[in-house]
């Protein structure tokens, strides 16, 4: 059975019990727009249907490289009017819907992040049942650097990580490779490309890889890479994102570790600020994945009022000078009740419940 979701952005090949699925959209790195988040949600109510385990990939070069902000504002000006400003909230909120569709299928979903798995990708891959990255992966959340926030499920997954290393990945956007995924908990197998067809072609005709016991075990003993070079998060770097508010953390982090405070410097301040407050939310909160798309949904909509939305993507594709002009200029500068705000609740139900 194949089955083709209706915008050609989805597709599923589905046989004894297994769906191998690929997003569609290799001329733009599978970047995520409407249509495809459409498909999303369609394509899981097949799988629940028809199969019990599925494997996704990406068509070509990437799993997907995050949300297609490029071509949903009008770039030509460098303002957000209100159009613009809905166009982004609505993408944003099928987004976070074809996340949480994804994350609680009832079919066992497998995402391979060969090649780049960043921003809302990165949130498809992250919040599946099993993780797979390969010597190509490159994963990353780059949303400060653009002027919007870390969204699709990250921030909860980030604020899980050993050491509070999620909260630098989010605040700087830094994109860490495959050892590095592996070694955080971004994949729970680190697997050559080059086997990748091998292991589909095993799942299809192995009907004892039907239940997550058997798929834990078939891979780490099969296809798991064992690697000696290996990554843990500098202690004192942990210290230092431990520490109790942002503006000391970067007072810290510039003494001591300047390379990754400039990182951090570079993006937008406002945005910064933004994650860690919803970082440390979900760290003490201890947020489930519907309540934590529900923030991220208010988050949004707040952020893509502001200019810096604009600014970072004129700079990033117009420009291409990556120079953007945000506002405020420093994490020291912006005003935290402007912050508080970014949490008060949304008018709109992202959910049914």
């Amino acid at each position: 059975m194949k089955h083709i979701a209706k915008n050609n952005c989805l597709i599923s090949v589905i046989k004894n019990g297994l769906a191998t699925a690929h997003f569609n959209r290799p001329e733009k790195l599978n970047a995520v727009h409407l249509a495809m988040c459409e498909d999303i949600i369609e394509s899981t109510k097949i799988w629940n249907q028809n199969s019990e385990v599925t494997i996704l990939k990406g068509n070509g070069r990437a799993f997907s490289v995050g949300g297609d902000l490029k071509h949903v504002l009008n770039l030509s000006e460098r303002k957000n009017d209100e159009s613009n400003v809905s166009k982004i909230g609505h993408l944003g909120d099928e987004a976070k819907k074809a996340v949480y569709a994804m994350s609680s299928t009832d079919s066992i979903l497998i995402t391979i992040m060969n090649g780049y798995a960043m921003g809302i990708g990165a949130g498809f891959g992250i919040n599946s049942h099993f993780r797979i990255a390969t010597e190509n992966s490159i994963f990353s959340m780059p949303e400060c650097k653009v002027g919007i926030v870390p969204d699709g499920g990250c921030g909860l997954y980030f604020s899980k990580m050993p050491q509070n290393f999620g909260l630098y990945l989010g605040m700087s956007g830094e994109q860490i490779d495959g050892v590095k995924m592996a070694h955080l908990g971004i994949a729970d197998f680190l697997i050559e490309s080059s086997l990748l067809p091998e292991i589909e072609e095993e799942f299809e005709h192995a009907q004892f890889l039907r239940d997550e016991e058997s798929i834990c075990e078939f891979l780490l003993q099969r296809y798991c890479k064992k690697h000696k070079t290996e990554f843990k998060v500098p202690k004192q770097f942990g210290n230092v994102l431990g520490l109790s508010s942002l503006p000391s953390i970067m007072s810290a982090m510039e003494a001591q570790f300047p390379q990754q405070a400039q990182q951090i410097r570079k993006n937008s301040a406002f945005c910064v600020y933004a994650f860690y407050e919803s970082f440390m939310k979900n760290k003490n909160a201890k947020l489930t994945l519907k309540d934590n798309l529900k923030m991220e949904q208010c988050v949004l909509d707040k952020v893509v009022v502001r200019n810096d939305l604009v600014e970072g993507l004129k700079s990033l594709f117009v420009d291409r000078t990556y120079i953007p002009k945000f506002n405020p200029r420093t994490i020291e500068e912006v005003n935290l009740e402007e912050i508080q705000k970014c949490f008060e609740p949304c008018f709109r139900k992202l959910f049914d419940d």
